[in-house]
């Protein structure tokens, strides 16, 4: 619009005029162009096994599934339950065994936002951290951990999507005792400070335990620098930082899914800013309220 008007007209104010025409026009708001993503934000990095975990859901041949993994030590659970009080005594067991963590991140489903769930999380003074809508990128973590899971449950669960089989538990075993490529160090390693026993012989002496925490820690934060800044400087490739939302501006909200996943239909206002360029936004006409990055 700016290079057409430039090529035949002028009047002083011609940009502010024309850039009042474009914001005003609803058609345009709606054929308009996806915001582009944002710059990586670093996330809190634990100092410890199960200080800061995450969970999801998903469905494999009919049954569902709960994904919960360290984000310290990358160590999966795997539980057959759905709903929120399946979820409630699966992460009671954890925090018996692993202790109470300080985060718990997940999506928005119904079994996290569940009042029983939030006062389960409450009780125990466990941070709930929600993911946006149709932004899986904020839960990536848990998206991984599925992605390996549905791998190792393949051809490895009951007739009936049981859980508890001999070859189920060898490849959960085997995935736990396996050092990261990069860090040559296990998930077991960093729960345990040693490899645990499993199927494969190992060398005498393996299974005592390692003579330092300390020395794990620097070898692990050692093997993943590179990893970080490499990954870094890929994702904040293409992105650029938007301006900051107030609580009372008026904005557009993207469909994500159906017929139309790139138009700006609906309409709200924000009612709440958080940390991590979240918003809690309420949609004009139905008055539901959404959390959107």
């Amino acid at each position: 619009m700016m290079s057409r008007a430039e090529s035949s007209v002028f009047w002083p104010g011609i940009t502010p005029a024309i850039k009042d025409v474009r914001a005003k026009c609803n058609h345009c708001n709606r054929m308009s162009l996806s915001q582009p993503s944002a710059p990586p934000m670093p996330t809190t990095a634990p100092l410890y096994p199960f200080q800061c975990i995450c969970a999801d859901y998903f469905q494999y041949q009919g049954r569902s599934y709960l994904i919960i993994v360290d984000h310290y030590s990358n160590w999966p659970i795997i539980e057959a339950t759905s709903g929120h009080e399946g979820l409630i005594n699966c992460l009671r067991h954890i925090f018996v065994t692993f202790g109470i963590p300080d985060e718990l991140a997940s999506d928005g489903g119904p079994e996290f936002t569940a009042a029983s769930t939030k006062a389960f999380l409450q009780n125990r003074g466990v941070h709930h951290r929600l993911s946006s809508v149709a932004f899986p990128h904020s839960n990536c973590r848990a998206e991984v951990g599925i992605k390996t899971v549905k791998r190792l449950i393949t051809s490895n669960t009951g007739p009936r999507g049981e859980l508890n089989t001999d070859a189920l538990q060898r490849a959960i075993l085997q995935y736990r005792n396996t050092p990261d490529p990069e860090t040559k160090i296990s998930p077991a390693m960093c729960i345990f400070g040693r490899p645990i026993k499993d199927f494969i012989p190992t060398l005498p002496g393996r299974y005592r335990p390692h003579p330092t925490w300390r020395e794990t820690l620097e070898q692990r934060e050692e093997a993943l620098r590179n990893r970080h800044m490499t990954m870094a400087e890929r994702w904040t490739e293409h992105t650029k930082r938007l301006p900051p939302l107030k609580v009372g501006n008026h904005v557009r909200l993207q469909n994500q899914t159906g017929p139309r996943p790139t138009r700006w239909d609906k309409t709200g206002v924000v009612v709440e800013v958080r940390q991590f360029d979240q918003y809690v936004v309420r949609v004009d006409g139905s008055g539901r309220v959404t959390l959107r990055n």
